[in-house]
C-alpha cells in the first residue's frame, strides 16, 4: 500500500502521457474497518480487468521475459482458459504491421523505464488470446490440418 501512496503522483502523470500505457490501471486504493469485536483493518485495491472482454480468452500468458523456472508443470490436457501459463510455455508466432510493432515496443520501453524510476523490479506482461473458432478448432485437432 505504501509503495502505491509513494508512486501515485509518478503514475498519474505515467498513466496521463501515455493512454496505451500497458501498466495495470488501478482505480482505488481502500481501507475499510469491519465491525464487530475484531475491527480488523483490511486494505483493497480495485484495478481494472485486463481479461474483461467480449471474446473468450483461450489461453492466458505472465511473461517475464526469463527462462529460469519460466514453464508450467502442467499435463497439455489439463490446460484450459484460466490457466497462467509461462514463457517457455508461449509456443505463438504473433505477426503485426510494423507500425504496430513500432508503437507496442515504444510503449512497453517507456513503462520499463517509469517501473524502473519508481524501483519495481518484479513485473510481468500479461497476455490473453483468443483464437478464432475455425483457427482454434484447426490448430487443436490435428486431424483437420489433414482435410
Amino acid at each position: 500500500m505504501q509503495v502505491l501512496l509513494r508512486m501515485l503522483p509518478a503514475y498519474y502523470k505515467h498513466v496521463r502521457s501515455f493512454e496505451n500505457t500497458l501498466v495495470t490501471k488501478f482505480y482505488g486504493l481502500h481501507c475499510v474497518r469491519l465491525t464487530g469485536t475484531s475491527q480488523k483493518k483490511v486494505r483493497f485495491v480495485i484495478m481494472g480487468n485486463l481479461f474483461c472482454s467480449e471474446y473468450t480468452i483461450h489461453r492466458r500468458f505472465d511473461l517475464k521475459g526469463s527462462s529460469h523456472g519460466r514453464i508450467t508443470d502442467k499435463p497439455e490436457a489439463e490446460i484450459d482458459g484460466t490457466t497462467t501459463l509461462k514463457d517457455l510455455d508461449l509456443n505463438y508466432i504473433f505477426r503485426l504491421q510494423k507500425i504496430w510493432f513500432q508503437e507496442f515496443c515504444r510503449q512497453v520501453d517507456k513503462d520499463c523505464d517509469f517501473l524502473e524510476q519508481e524501483r519495481i523490479m518484479d513485473y510481468s506482461l500479461l497476455v490473453g488470446l483468443h483464437f478464432q473458432e475455425t483457427s482454434y478448432r484447426e490448430a487443436s485437432t490435428p486431424e483437420s490440418h489433414h482435410s
